[in-house]
């Protein structure tokens, strides 16, 4: 198949992978409503993210206040010797620094920011094949799931701070 580099309005596209063709208008009319929906799920996942991050600022804020700042001298029937000074090959071992790095909370931002950029180069890829159909298709799934899933325009400054 030949790519034209101008926009156009052609039923015959291949999109992102060979097997994705389409050579009719009930063809063209699914691959825009996938793109649609892949606009959709890029903006949930959006601002899952950006809840997630609220909510573990909440519960971090919360425990800081229960806590009341000080430190639980028990050490609740646990050897006496500290998980610190267990030695471990230093790539596994679980520091301080690492038990920061590896929280359930990061990992999970981490798998959903890697999926977020997946659908987000997706898209550009479909934006790149020059379909008007395909980059209407798109243009209206992110309108329509910002409209979905974007609280109140006023939000917009910290989800794009956080993603």
């Amino acid at each position: 198949m030949d790519m034209n580099m101008i926009l156009h309005f052609g039923e015959r596209e291949m999109i992102l992978f060979s097997f994705w063709k389409t050579g009719s208008l009930t063809g063209m009319a699914v691959s825009m409503l996938i793109t649609f929906l892949m606009c959709i799920v890029y903006e949930a996942i959006k601002s899952f993210r950006y809840f997630l991050a609220v909510y573990h600022s909440k519960q971090r804020i919360q425990g800081r206040q229960n806590s009341g700042g000080t430190s639980n001298s028990v050490n609740s029937g646990a050897d006496a010797v500290s998980e610190d000074s267990i030695q471990v090959a230093p790539l596994i071992q679980l520091s301080g620094f690492t038990r920061k790095l590896f929280t359930p909370y990061r990992i999970s931002q981490a798998a959903l920011y890697g999926l977020q950029a997946v659908l987000a180069y997706a898209l550009m890829l479909i934006v790149m094949t020059f379909n008007v159909n395909l980059i209407l298709a798109v243009v209206f799934g992110e309108a329509v799931g910002y409209f979905l899933f974007t609280g109140t325009p006023l939000v917009d400054n910290a989800v794009a701070d956080c993603c």
